[in-house]
């Protein structure tokens, strides 16, 4: 399926836009991506982009991970990869408090690595700063890791888990400071760079 007839089934919704995923497309052409870890799916938009770029160059797997509250979602990613026919072709999984529990049985299974992550969930240090590291042990030599919302914060937000928040954690962009001060300083990471609200890392072959 194109790009184009996956974004007629998502119309608007959040949170991937139709270039961003001609952007990843054509990064997963150039870098042969066959296998990708994607954490926080929301709707499933970007998972079904992602399923339809691999599709593109042949087929590949993805294993995606958010919340439980996102199988409330209307609709869910179920919904929307049913729609595109990747049902079957992604593996998703709800966790009640973050994907890293996830990720941690992931490395306990020692089945599976990944050539790409993209890490667009949990935006704050606590969450995204453990999923580095927990990322590059499935992660395999030369894989990339992107970045999603480098700089959002959630001061805009009125909900009540935000609003509990210290005043500097709401205004700071957290996933920025995991890109400058864990990702970008370490030795086992390379070829960095930004475009737009995307940061790119290579981990080193």
């Amino acid at each position: 399926m194109s790009l184009l007839k996956v974004k007629e089934i998502v119309g608007d919704l959040p949170y991937m836009s139709l270039k961003q995923a001609s952007i990843i497309a054509e990064f997963i052409q150039q870098h042969q991506i066959s296998n990708i870890l994607e954490l926080g799916f929301f709707h499933g938009v970007s998972t079904c982009y992602l399923a339809a770029a691999l599709e593109e160059i042949g087929g590949g797997s993805i294993v995606t991970i958010d919340l439980h509250s996102a199988k409330q979602r209307q609709p869910n990613i179920e919904m929307l990869l049913a729609k595109c026919g990747y049902l079957d072709r992604v593996d998703f999984y709800y966790e009640p408090v973050s994907y890293n529990w996830r990720l941690m049985k992931l490395i306990e299974e020692n089945r599976i690595t990944f050539d790409l992550c993209y890490l667009d969930g949990g935006h704050d240090w606590y969450n995204t700063g453990y999923a580095f590291f927990l990322v590059d042990k499935l992660l395999q030599p030369g894989g990339w890791i992107i970045f999603d919302d480098l700089d959002w914060t959630m001061e805009h937000l009125n909900t009540p888990w935000a609003l509990k928040k210290p005043l500097e954690e709401r205004v700071t962009p957290q996933v920025r400071k995991v890109w400058e001060l864990l990702v970008k300083p370490h030795p086992n990471y390379h070829n960095f760079r930004q475009q737009g609200s995307w940061g790119y890392a290579q981990k080193v072959s």
